[in-house]
C-alpha cells in the first residue's frame, strides 16, 4: 500500500472518502472490491480517532438489551461472527464474569435471564453460551473481587480485538490491494460544490504542504465526531452528538474481563485484559471542546477508580496512562449521553438541497463492515452499478487462517532457522497473519533487521521498514500507535522512540531536524490526545 495522494489529482473517481477510522476504510474496502474508482484520505492516520479509543471489544452489546435494542445486539451478533472468521488473528474471543450484590439493580436470577436472551440472539454463535456461577466458584476464578455481600454471578463469552488500529490497517491494505488509492496525513480544506452538487474534496496534504483538488461523483464524509465540523461551511444541520469516554491502563489485576455496574450512575462498565494490562472504561459524557485536545480529567479517573474499588477493594491506583476519546452518536437531546441509541444514520444530503454527500453517524467497532455494506449499496445504486458485497466471505488482509494455533505452530518450527523466539513468531502472526512471511522475508535479506526494537518487548527492526514500505508508515506516532503494539505499552513507547524514528530516518533520508521533529510530535501527540501518563493526585 503507497500514499497516492498525489496521483488522485487529475482522475474522476466513483466514491472519494473523508476518514480513515475503521468505518471510511471498511468502506473503501467494500467499494473497491465491488468495482468501484475509490479514493480515501485521512487527515491524521488510519485509526487515529475514536477507533483507536475503544474498550476494544467485538461484542454483541450486553447493555443495549437494557435499552430494548433488540435488532442491534442481534446484528452485533452476526457481525462478531464474522469478525472471528475473517479476522482470526485479530480477533478472538474472551470470557466475561458478571458479579452481583446485595442492593444491586438486578439480581442472579435477572442476570440469567439476560444472559439467556442474549445466548438467543447470538444463535449460530461458535462462542459457548453463559452458565451460572455461585459466589465461591466467583471467588475461585477471581479471587480479588469482594466477598462482602456477594451472591454470584454468571460467565459468558464475547470478543476482543487487541489492536482495533490493525483492523483499521488492514481494512486499508485489502482496499489498495483492489485498487483503492488511499493517502493519511492529508487534511480535506473544503469541499468541493458547483451548482448545489459536491464533486469532490480540496485536500492538504500534510507532508509536503501542497493543496489538491480530488474530484468524485460521490464523497461519504466518515469523520465520525468531526462530521458536524466538515459540514459546517455548507450550513448543513448538526448531526452528531459527541459524547467523551475515558479508560485507564493498569498493571492487569483480573483473570477474566469483569463486568461491573457503577453505584453512582447506574452505568455498566468493564475492566478488561488486555496484553498484560487492564483496561478500565469507560465513561460516558456530552462532550463540545477541541476534538484533537482531548485528555481525562481527574474527576473522571477518580470516578472510575472508586467505582472498581467497588468491586476490587485491594486494586492500587497504579495508572499507566489513561486514553480518552469521543463518540459520534446520532443527535437526540433530552436523554442521558448512556441512553443515546448506539445504532447509526446514514444521511444523504439530497434533502438538505445538496446532491453527491452523504454524512455518517453512529456505528460500533463491531458492526462497521455491515453499515460499511449498506453505504456501498447506496453509491452504487447511485452510480447504477452491480456488485455484490463479499467482505463478509473474504478473509480481511492476512486473514486466511483457519486453526489459528496450529498456523503458529507450524510457523514457530518452519522459521526457528531465523533465530526468532517463539513468541517473536507468534506476535508476528497475531499483528499481520499469513502477511507475517512477508515481514520476516526482510529478515532474510538482511538479518540485522531480526534484532528486537526493546528487550522486553517482541517486535523487530524489520517491522517498522515493513510499516514504510507496505502499511504507509510516515512517522514514529504512525508505527507506535497504529502499526505495533509498542505505543501502547506502559511508557507508550518513549524508550525506544529515538530508535524508531532513527530507523525510520535512514530509510526515508531526514535530516536531523525532521528526526528531532518527528520525535517532538510524537510526545506532543501524546500529551495532546490524553494518552500521557497520569500524574493527578488520586485518593489512595
Amino acid at each position: 500500500m503507497k500514499r497516492e495522494l498525489a496521483a488522485m489529482s487529475g482522475q474522476r473517481f466513483d466514491l472519494l472518502i473523508i476518514g480513515g477510522g475503521i468505518v471510511g476504510t471498511g468502506i473503501a474496502r467494500d467499494a473497491a472490491l465491488r468495482g468501484l474508482k475509490t479514493a480515501l484520505v485521512e487527515k491524521e492516520d488510519f485509526g487515529y480517532g475514536t477507533t483507536s479509543r475503544s474498550t476494544r471489544l467485538i461484542h454483541g452489546g450486553l447493555r443495549y438489551l437494557e435499552l430494548f435494542d433488540f435488532k442491534l445486539v442481534r446484528e452485533a451478533m452476526k457481525e462478531r461472527e464474522v469478525l472471528l472468521r475473517i479476522a482470526p488473528h485479530l480477533v478472538k474471543s474472551l470470557p466475561f464474569i458478571t458479579p452481583v450484590y446485595h442492593g444491586d439493580r438486578y439480581g442472579p436470577a435477572m442476570v440469567r435471564l439476560g444472559l439467556t436472551l442474549y445466548d438467543l440472539l447470538s444463535w449460530g454463535s461458535s462462542l459457548p453460551g453463559h452458565r451460572g456461577l455461585s459466589a465461591a466458584e466467583l471467588l475461585r476464578l477471581e479471587p480479588g473481587l469482594r466477598s462482602e455481600g456477594l451472591r454470584g454471578g454468571a460467565l459468558y463469552y464475547d470478543g476482543q480485538a487487541s489492536y482495533p488500529e490493525r483492523l483499521c490497517v488492514e481494512n486499508a491494505l485489502s482496499a489498495a490491494d483492489y485498487g483503492a488509492q488511499l493517502a493519511n496525513h492529508a487534511t480535506v480544506m473544503r469541499f468541493l460544490v458547483q451548482d448545489r452538487r459536491v464533486s469532490g474534496a480540496l485536500v492538504c496534504d500534510e507532508l509536503s504542504g501542497r493543496t489538491q483538488e480530488i474530484r468524485a461523483k460521490w464523497t461519504v464524509n466518515a469523520t465520525g465526531p468531526w462530521v458536524d465540523r466538515l459540514n459546517g461551511p455548507l450550513g448543513l444541520p448538526q448531526l452528531v452528538r459527541k459524547t467523551k469516554g475515558i479508560h485507564l491502563v493498569m498493571p492487569r489485576f483480573t483473570r477474566h474481563a469483569i463486568v461491573m455496574l457503577a453505584r453512582r450512575d447506574g452505568r455498566l462498565f468493564f475492566a478488561i485484559p488486555w496484553q498484560e494490562y487492564s483496561l478500565i472504561g469507560t465513561t460516558d459524557t456530552d462532550f463540545e471542546n477541541d476534538l484533537d485536545r482531548l485528555s481525562a480529567h481527574d474527576d473522571e479517573v477518580q470516578y472510575l477508580l472508586e467505582e472498581t474499588r467497588r468491586f476490587f477493594p485491594k486494586l492500587r491506583p497504579d495508572i499507566l496512562y489513561t486514553i480518552a476519546g469521543v463518540r459520534s452518536l446520532i443527535r437526540l437531546e433530552g436523554v442521558a449521553p448512556s441512553r443515546v441509541p448506539r445504532g447509526h444514520r446514514i444521511i444523504e444530503h439530497s434533502k438538505d438541497g445538496l446532491v453527491g454527500l452523504i454524512s455518517l453517524v453512529g456505528g460500533k467497532l463491531t458492526t462497521y463492515r455491515e453499515l460499511a455494506r449498506e453505504v456501498v449499496n447506496r453509491v452504487a445504486g447511485k452510480l447504477g452499478r452491480a456488485g455484490r458485497c463479499r467482505t463478509r466471505e473474504l478473509p480481511l488482509y492476512g486473514g486466511a487462517i483457519t486453526d489459528l494455533p496450529s498456523y503458529i505452530g507450524q510457523a514457530q518450527t518452519s522459521y526457528e532457522r531465523l533465530g526468532l523466539a517463539a513468541e517473536q513468531i507468534e506476535s508476528l502472526i497475531r499483528t499481520y497473519g499469513t502477511k507475517f512471511e512477508e515481514v520476516l522475508e526482510l529478515v532474510e535479506r538482511e538479518p540485522k533487521l531480526g534484532e528486537q526494537l526493546c528487550p522486553q518487548r517482541p517486535e523487530i527492526r524489520a517491522q517498522v521498514v515493513y510499516g514504510l514500505e507496505r502499511e504507509m508508515v510516515c512517522s514514529s506516532a504512525d508505527f507506535l500507535l497504529h502499526r505495533s503494539g509498542l505505543g501502547l505499552a506502559a511508557g507508550q513507547g518513549l524508550d525506544y522512540l529515538a530508535q524508531v524514528s532513527k530507523l525510520i530516518g535512514e530509510r526515508l533520508d531526514w535530516d536531523a531536524g525532521q528526526a528531532e521533529q518527528d520525535q517532538a510530535d510524537y510526545r506532543a501527540r501524546l500529551e495532546l490526545t490524553g494518552g500521557q501518563a497520569f500524574h493527578s493526585k488520586v485518593r489512595r
